[in-house]
């Protein structure tokens, strides 16, 4: 059993990462409040708080199994709400730039769906829990701090001054935290975060499910890849009835915002479904664009005089380029870790047991992120980087026609395997062998 270390724990932001941070929180803490700045009583779609919602949210099977453990028979409840239920071998055609990848069953599930559906039924889920509260319309402008010590949080709502008080203050704000500034206003300095642009942009819009059209496929895609493939793109189906259609650009490519040039982008993709998708379907949500994606590290592990009383976790620490599709599975990997190390430690006390431990998670996906981001760059990388994004080119070239090598790769990718598994002895000579059967037609 969890102990019960003290009476009131306080989060701020109620978005994805916050509400799991909650949900875990409840178990150590007789009271939880999660303070948000968007307006939820009356929020049935997408808010300002939360831009990236506009486009595809995956949630990696590592991340599933996270959300299943916390929140028993959730999938059940996905699918009720119309999340589609596929898996990744043979629901999904991928076109890699070798050619298309096998379509063999392989066991490992994901939901697709909106992040506005999987965010609404995981907050009342834990609004549900007699010790959690929800205060919204809040703007956060500061942490209240008494001789180390982080005891609350001051800001504004309805134009009126907002104080709250808590034994521990969790910071689940996501990309536009304000933390590194608000701990330098109490003299707590941060080292400057590392951070890799990779230059890359897409152009998302949702459609109504054309039935007309006879596909054998709930999601397809082309990725890009350094140095030749500069454009992608991806259609899934969501929600029952939708399909999210988003187009990717590398290297100085971006997918316009007009329909015609919408249209036109997605012909140059060798994956034409997406295309057909998007001249029959009827556009059910304007076209969005986010460009100048880019991953960032706040190295909050490494603050020596960090307060007691404080944490924080997800994008707000790490924050990494969207089209990896990482952010989701890392925020609730790090609740699951705060709720493993609470069982032994009084966090408010021992803050830094957990910061070093959210740095730890970050590693694998931080390196497979950046490094691919890396192959646009102009900048001299090191020679582990140079090494992991050849063999990256070698992978991908005898994905075609190779189901055992595909199969490690989305294994590792869904964060359910090691990468040391893309170096097993039967993947490893299949790489540097260049070995690949002759790829069946689609």
């Amino acid at each position: 059993m969890t102990a019960m270390y003290s009476d009131r724990a306080l989060v701020i932001g109620a978005g994805f990462a916050g509400l799991l941070a909650a949900r875990v929180l409840s178990e150590s803490y007789g009271d939880v409040v999660l303070v948000e700045r968007d307006q939820l009583a009356t929020d049935t779609g997408y808010r300002t708080g939360v831009p990236q919602a506009h486009h595809p949210h995956a949630l990696l099977a590592r991340g599933a199994e996270v959300l299943d453990a916390l929140f028993p028979r959730l999938g059940t409840e996905l699918k009720a709400a119309g999340a589609i239920q596929a898996d990744l071998g043979s629901d999904f055609m991928s076109r890699a730039p070798a050619g298309w990848a096998p379509r063999d069953p392989i066991g490992l599930t994901v939901h697709s769906m909106t992040r506005v559906t999987l965010e609404r039924i995981i907050r009342r889920r834990v609004l549900k829990l007699p010790n959690v509260s929800l205060v919204d319309g809040v703007t956060i402008d500061g942490l209240l701090h008494d001789r180390g010590t982080i005891t609350g949080v001051h800001g504004r709502r309805d134009d009126t001054a907002f104080t709250d008080y808590a034994d521990l203050v969790v910071d689940a704000s996501g990309r536009a935290s304000k933390l590194v500034s608000w701990l330098a206003e109490l003299g707590v300095h941060c080292p400057a975060p590392m951070i890799v642009n990779g230059h890359l942009a897409y152009t998302s819009r949702l459609y109504h499910v054309n039935h007309d059209l006879k596909l054998d496929w709930k999601t397809a895609y082309e990725i890009t890849h350094a140095p030749t493939t500069k454009r992608g793109g991806a259609v899934s189906s969501v929600d029952g009835g939708l399909w999210f259609v988003t187009l990717f650009g590398a290297d100085g490519e971006v997918a316009p915002t007009d329909e015609d040039g919408f249209i036109s982008y997605a012909t140059t993709l060798e994956c034409q479904d997406i295309a057909e998708v998007i001249k029959t379907a009827t556009p059910a949500s304007q076209i969005y664009r986010a460009a100048n994606l880019r991953s960032r590290w706040n190295r909050f592990h490494k603050v020596p005089d960090w307060p007691r009383g404080l944490l924080a976790l997800g994008d707000s620490v790490v924050s990494l380029n969207p089209v990896y599709g990482h952010g989701l599975t890392l925020a609730a990997l790090n609740c699951a870790e705060l709720r493993e190390l609470l069982k032994d430690h009084d966090l408010a006390q021992e803050p830094l047991v957990f910061q070093r431990a959210v740095a730890r998670t970050a590693q694998i996906p931080w390196m497979s992120a950046t490094t691919t981001d890396l192959g646009w760059s102009e900048k001299k990388v090191s020679p582990s980087t140079r090494f992991l994004q050849w063999y990256a080119r070698r992978l991908f070239a005898v994905i075609p026609g190779n189901p055992q090598v595909y199969r490690s790769f989305l294994r590792v990718s869904q964060m359910v395997d090691h990468p040391a598994a893309l170096f097993r002895p039967a993947v490893l000579w299949r790489v540097l062998s260049g070995s690949r059967p002759r790829a069946k037609e689609r």
